[in-house]
């Protein structure tokens, strides 16, 4: 029987999870976007995946870290520290500034087009709207 080098083992454990946390961002931003539409442009848009993907990113690291990689714990301040500590803090808080970075750049697009549309509501429907709504 052919094993798999045992080499290979982590560098190939980091790749599937890496395509596994990019697949579950990209999953959470179209759903996010479909619930929610985003009007502050490319950087918001940026923003709000980049938050998604640092959150989504924690469990299966975490997983990957305690079952595959079995990372080695750190000596820090004279204290020994697990790296996957380290990496759950930075992620939750990776996820946390992007979103506030997104709350940011999303906030004065999102203020005016709920002005339009409040605007448009209040103006009630024309005889346009009615010709192009279909009913």
């Amino acid at each position: 029987m052919n094993y798999m080098d045992p080499a290979l083992v982590k560098p190939l454990t980091a790749i599937a999870l890496a395509a596994l946390v990019l697949r579950l961002a990209l999953l959470v931003h179209q759903r996010s976007g479909a619930s929610k539409p985003i009007h502050g442009g490319a950087l918001s848009l940026a923003a709000n995946f980049l938050s998604g993907l640092c959150f989504v990113a924690i469990l299966p690291t975490v997983c990957a870290s305690v079952l595959v990689l079995h990372p080695e714990a750190v000596r820090f301040a004279g204290l020994t520290w697990h790296p996957l500590l380290f990496i759950v803090l930075s992620l939750g808080l990776g996820s946390f500034v992007f979103a506030l970075l997104h709350a940011v750049f999303e906030r004065g697009p999102l203020q005016r087009a709920q002005r339009e549309a409040a605007a448009n509501e209040a103006r009630g429907w024309t005889e346009e709207d009615a010709r192009t709504s279909g009913l």
